[in-house]
């Protein structure tokens, strides 16, 4: 009969919040509400008004300084700022918070680290298309 009571008044006795749950297969990770921590992985029942917001284990600083190196920086930095912002965006999650509700979100490590690699591999495949494709055209026109 407590559990129950603690579980309604947890759950319903806060007005209209929602609560958030973030897991990640290795815990411990930092997460950050629209670039403010709010605690390490797991983090289970977190009150939070309705609405969108992003949640990620990478902090704005992180974030801002692979910006400016992807704007200001020699053409070395900007391609290893570009692979890091493709593992930010992999460690990121746009979420809708709605009332009275749980809502989960689960990081894969593994996915994250590997965000720079597939976006080298579909980046190389891009261009290697082109170039091919320039060859076959050479070659058809030459004929």
């Amino acid at each position: 009969m407590l559990q129950i009571l603690l579980f309604t008044v947890l759950v319903f006795g806060q007005g209209n919040n929602g609560y958030l749950m973030v897991e990640a297969d290795q815990p411990g990770r930092k997460v950050y509400l629209d670039g403010d921590s709010i605690g390490t992985t797991p983090i289970t029942n977190y009150p939070i008004e309705p609405g969108e917001y992003s949640i990620s284990l990478y902090d704005s600083e992180t974030i801002e300084n692979a910006y400016w190196n992807l704007r200001k920086a020699n053409l070395f930095r900007k391609l290893s700022a570009f692979w890091e912002l493709t593992r930010i965006d992999a460690g990121t999650q746009r979420v809708e918070i709605k009332p009275n509700r749980i809502t989960k979100i689960y990081f894969y490590t593994s996915k994250i680290n590997q965000a720079p690699f597939w976006a080298k591999l579909t980046f190389g495949g891009c261009v290697g298309g082109i170039f091919g494709l320039g060859i076959l055209t050479g070659i058809l026109i030459a004929r």
